[in-house]
């Protein structure tokens, strides 16, 4: 924590309210004074000039896989680089404690299959110095970062912990077992855990509903109970958002549970695409129904297409059809070999063609998928798969298993970005009970990188289309997002609240284009991209970007549910 005076910008505040000219103190890492004129104190006070710019609480990512990474790239690059100063993480079900060691490696295969992360840096890295919630927030409060995080219990680590690899992915839990998972959930929550986060939506690599899939709602109540016992304490709901037949049926079930209880939680997801125009008019009028009847819930809002890239080495992006997603995620010195087998290829078009379809899924419109990255350089690129196997007169399942045939196991696919409704978006934006920044930092590394995204809420949103004023657009990614998680200290600009700050001007930041960094431990590459150009990012009191560039600096800590001031 430092001493550090911002002057000379407008005050962005966090709360929606109008910007006003604005100088701001922090000392010990906590804001003493905001107003403008403040002279600087000298001493070790540090001055930041923020003329020309915009001084706006630190932006929070609301939902991020950072859990691993925070142990083996503690600088959480590119996040600092982006105004981000607080992330949340334990989402989608998952979390790395309460966790016993002997359902440490079933935990992991799953945790690292679904977000697309190497398994041996999670070993190898990760000091593994506890098993409960208490002793998880003391190694993670001595491990220096370069922000805050704060973490949900993962309902998927709860249930394997308590009942076991095979009884977790294969019964419902007894009376015993459920009552063990609120105690541990219980404890975590006191020991500082944001809330819980559970899972209906995923399969494992084995093509298995994910442990939580088999949760009644008896074990739901019962956690929920606890929940209900810590103020504050919101509940995370990955639902069956892409399965039109199963959304309203999923967050309706969880409603009825959550109701009665007064617990908040948010829910996936009110999708954002032209092209599904049909399931964003489903889920807004669920969403209006369950805030009309009184339930305190938050859908998930994206506000960034997504243009990911397919590579060929482990992924889940082929699930739906068996035959790929086994050989893709299957040892890769059999991988060529097995493209060019007659019988593998007659199973995978068997596969492709009762594939069970997804609004979300790319594999149902080939024409998205361009050729994009040839590991040798044989061709063809920058056309459509479709286009490519029409040209063949191949199978979609033959054409592409003949193209990767052809350009190597390192190549890729690149998809088209969807078009977005964003007057629709923005509309939601400006309501109260909505939430974005819902991005996967620090997970699906060969895919995209999703941090970043809160800057282009600021740039295409608020500069080059005027949907959303400045003001709305930093209250969604800082005051909002900590008045939903119970992060009370926090993202707003105010005497006695956390000294977070991103100072930055709207004409000198960007999203930068995704570039490959070769730096994970087991010599892999991810995704990451250049600083945005905020000016500075701070961190309780500190400065992790400074004139643009990342100091190196790692003053973050673990925070969690903390009551605003009066």
């Amino acid at each position: 924590m430092a001493d550090l005076l911002v002057r000379g910008g407008t005050v962005v505040d966090g709360t929606g309210a109008p910007p006003t000219p604005a100088d701001v103190r922090i000392r010990g890492g906590v804001i003493v004074e905001v107003g403008p004129g403040l002279a600087p104190a000298g001493g070790a006070e540090r001055v930041v000039e923020a003329g020309g710019a915009y001084v706006a609480p630190g932006f929070i990512e609301a939902h991020t896989h950072v859990d691993g990474a925070m142990w083996w790239n503690p600088d959480l690059d590119p996040l600092p680089a982006y105004g981000t100063t607080t992330v949340v993480f334990g989402n989608c079900g998952m979390s790395v404690a309460p966790l016993r060691e002997s359902a440490r490696g079933p935990v992991l295969d799953l945790f690292c299959f679904l977000e697309d992360l190497p398994l041996s840096a999670f070993q190898d890295k990760v000091p593994w110095t506890w098993e409960r919630w208490p002793e998880y927030r003391r190694a993670v409060e001595g491990q220096a970062v370069s922000v805050n995080v704060a973490g949900f219990v993962g309902h998927l680590t709860l249930r394997t912990t308590v009942m076991g690899a095979e009884a977790s992915w294969g019964r419902a839990a007894t009376g015993e077992e459920i009552a063990e998972m609120a105690a541990l959930l219980d404890e975590s929550l006191t020991h500082g855990a944001i809330g819980l986060s559970t899972n209906v939506f995923d399969k494992d690599r084995y093509l298995k509903p994910v442990p939580t899939r088999l949760a009644e709602d008896a074990e739901f109540e019962a956690l929920a109970d606890v929940l209900a016992r810590h103020p504050g304490a919101t509940l995370q709901l990955i639902t069956r958002f892409n399965e039109p037949d199963n959304i309203d049926a999923d967050v309706e079930r969880f409603a009825r549970i959550c109701k009665p209880r007064g617990i908040r939680a948010q829910w996936t997801a009110i999708p954002s695409t032209v092209r599904e125009d049909y399931l964003r008019e489903q889920t807004i009028a669920l969403h209006r129904r369950l805030r009309a009847d009184g339930v305190d819930f938050w859908p998930n809002v994206p506000h960034k297409p997504l243009e990911p890239f397919f590579n060929f080495e482990r992924a889940l992006t082929f699930q739906r059809v068996a035959a790929w997603n086994h050989w893709i995620n299957g040892p890769a010195e059999t991988k060529l070999a097995t493209l060019a087998d007659p019988q593998w290829r007659a199973r995978a078009r068997e596969d492709w063609d009762n594939r069970v379809s997804s609004s979300t899924s790319r594999l149902d419109r080939p024409e998205s998928l361009i050729l994009a990255i040839s590991e040798t350089g044989h061709g063809p690129l920058g056309i459509s798969l479709k286009e490519y196997a029409d040209r063949e007169g191949l199978h979609i399942s033959d054409a592409l298993a003949t193209w990767i045939g052809h350009n190597g196991i390192l190549s890729c696919l690149r998809g088209i970005p969807d078009a977005f409704d964003e007057p629709v978006v923005a509309g939601l934006f400006a309501e109260p009970h909505t939430l974005t920044n819902i991005n996967d930092s620090g997970a699906h590394l060969q895919l995209f990188c999703g941090s970043g995204e809160n800057v282009y809420l600021l740039t295409r949103y608020v500069r080059d289309t005027g949907l959303l004023s400045v003001e709305q657009a930093v209250h969604n990614l800082t005051g909002k997002l900590a008045g939903f998680f119970g992060l009370g200290d926090r993202g707003v600009i105010a005497p006695g609240l956390a000294g977070d700050l991103v100072v930055f001007a709207l004409d000198e930041i960007e999203v930068r284009p995704e570039e490959k960094r070769y730096d994970n431990p087991d010599g892999s590459w991810r995704f990451t991209r250049g600083p945005a150009g905020v000016r500075a990012t701070i961190v309780r009191g500190v400065p992790t970007v400074l004139d643009a560039e990342p100091t190196g600096e790692r003053p973050g800590t673990m925070v969690g549910l903390v009551s605003p001031p009066n």
